[in-house]
Parts: structure tokens; sequence; C-alpha cells
């Protein structure tokens, strides 16, 4: 990327950064990390800020919401002051765009104004790599004449083009015996360490039920392993966002097992299991307090 670019790349961030101003009386003050947890912070991945960001801009939203309501006479509620967001640079944020793994492990923090600004920059460098084109005479003539192949344009894949992720087969064969997956198997991240590490999880050999048949599966414990996954974890160890999207994979897989897809017992069953505790206007909020019994119901 040429220097242009790249000065370019940082002024749009800046203004990104920029672009969330509230409507706030002039001496509201902006809520700041405690000058105490400065060791800390600085100890947090770049995953950690992006998500704790992620719930911070969307408290933020409902002050502002609030507040909003309180200038426009309204409400008798003021809303609170908005809380300040854990920094990622530009660089940061650099890598995340130009790398394709990265971007499938972080892209549900990543807010939609920063996923625009991705896509663009994606666009003007895959332009940029094109050959010029030169307008001739005659284009047929040309290129029959010419000793050359025609010039390859490399496909380059945009990493911000949001994916699912592929179920692997293997939890297709282990549900046959096991009769609970544990739901974090399902986020994304855990999706994909399956996928891409299947030779190194171990097997067993079991007999499915009600047959003769003996066929080989992935070991339970040692994946639980792998991706320290522990059972007595609190809220199975998942945020409610990462509860949320290992929910739809989970849907996801039960529609591909069941035979009649979408509209079977089993798909329609763990949809409505689901939505019964997202669709809730608190359901975040109160994670803590409904999860136990979720996990129960889902375990019945």
């Amino acid at each position: 990327m040429s220097s242009n670019t790249v000065s370019e790349s940082r002024v749009k961030l800046s203004f990104l950064r920029r672009a969330g101003s509230s409507i706030q009386q002039a001496d509201r003050i902006h809520r700041t990390n405690l000058p105490a947890l400065a060791g800390w912070i600085k100890k947090l991945t770049l995953e950690d800020r992006m998500e704790k960001n992620w719930g911070i801009e969307r408290r933020n939203a409902e002050r502002r919401e609030i507040q909003a309501m309180h200038v426009a006479g309204l409400s008798d509620t003021e809303g609170s002051p908005v809380a300040s967001l854990y920094s990622i640079t530009s660089e940061e944020w650099d890598s995340v765009r130009k790398s394709p793994t990265l971007f499938q492990r972080l892209k549900e923090w990543i807010p939609a104004r920063y996923l625009g600004w991705m896509t663009q920059m994606n666009e003007a460098e895959m332009q940029a790599k094109l050959p010029s084109q030169t307008a001739v005479a005659n284009p047929a003539a040309d290129r029959a004449n010419s000793k050359l192949m025609d010039p390859i344009v490399e496909h380059v894949e945009d990493p911000t083009a949001v994916t699912e992720v592929d179920i692997p087969h293997q939890l297709h064969e282990m549900a046959k015996y096991h009769r609970y997956l544990p739901l974090p198997i399902f986020t994304d991240n855990n999706l994909l360490y399956v996928r891409n590490h299947l030779s190194k999880i171990k097997t067993e050999k079991i007999r499915l039920p009600n047959t003769t048949e003996k066929i080989s599966i992935l070991l339970l414990s040692d994946i639980l392993d792998q991706l320290n996954i522990r059972e007595v974890s609190v809220n199975e160890g998942l945020t409610y966002a990462k509860f949320e999207q290992a929910a739809a994979n989970y849907y996801r897989f039960e529609t591909e097992r069941d035979p009649d897809g979408h509209a079977g017992n089993r798909s329609t069953w763990t949809k409505s299991h689901f939505l019964f505790w997202t669709n809730r206007s608190d359901a975040e909020d109160t994670f803590p307090f409904w999860k136990p019994l979720e996990l129960e119901m889902r375990q019945a």
C-alpha cells in the first residue's frame, strides 16, 4: 500500500472514531478507565478489547437514546455519562482487515462503520493491483497477432465477506452417539479449531444404540480438553454474545441433522428453545440469571 493510501486509511479511521458523538449537555463528561487499571488494560488482547468495546457501544447507544428523549422533553430521566472505548490502533484495525483468519475470528465484534471502511479499502487495493487498461484500435486483432497470452488477473478474496463457519460432519457422527453436545463447541472459533485440527483429536470406536454397527468418532473429552471447555463453568464459559453465536450454529447443526430440515421436530424445538430466552428485551442484562435454567432445559 502506498504512503498516501496509508495516510488516507488513518484519516478515515480517525473520522470513524469521532463519528459516535451524542446529544448531551456541554459539561457532560465521559466515563474513563481508572489509572489504577492501566496495567490490567495493557494486558488485554485485541479480541478482549473489541468484545468489550462492542458491549460498551451498545450501552452507550442506550444512554444516548435516553438523553435524547430527555433533551427533547419527552422524559424526565437523564442519560448517564457515556463510557470510553478501549484503544485499538490503526495498525491493529489494518491487521484485522488484511488477515482473513483474524477477520473471521473477530468479525462479530466489528462495528458496521468499520466493516464499511474495510470493504472500501480492500476494493481500492484490489483495483490498484489490476493492470492498467490501454485503449487499442482493434482489441480482437491485437490479441490475435500477439504472441503473449492475456494477462492473468489475480483474484483476491475479500476477507470482510461474512461467511458461515462450516460444521464438521464428524460432529454429526458424534451426535448419533452422544445425546448432548456442549454448546460452547459451536462458537465460530471452536468450530474452526475442530475443523482445522481433526487429525490431532483423539477418536474412539463405539457401537451405535440398537445396532451392531461400530463407527469411529471423535473423543468428546479430548475436544473439550483442547478447547478448554469445562462443563462446570459459569454460564458454560460463554458471554451473551458468544451464546447467541453458538446458539445460531447449534440450530443450523440441528437442521442439518433433522430429516425434515427446518420444519422437523428437532429443528423446531431448538429454534423455539433459544428464541424463548433471547427474544426478551432484557435478555443480555439478565443472562447470568436465566442461563442455568436454559442449560437444564437443553440437557433434559
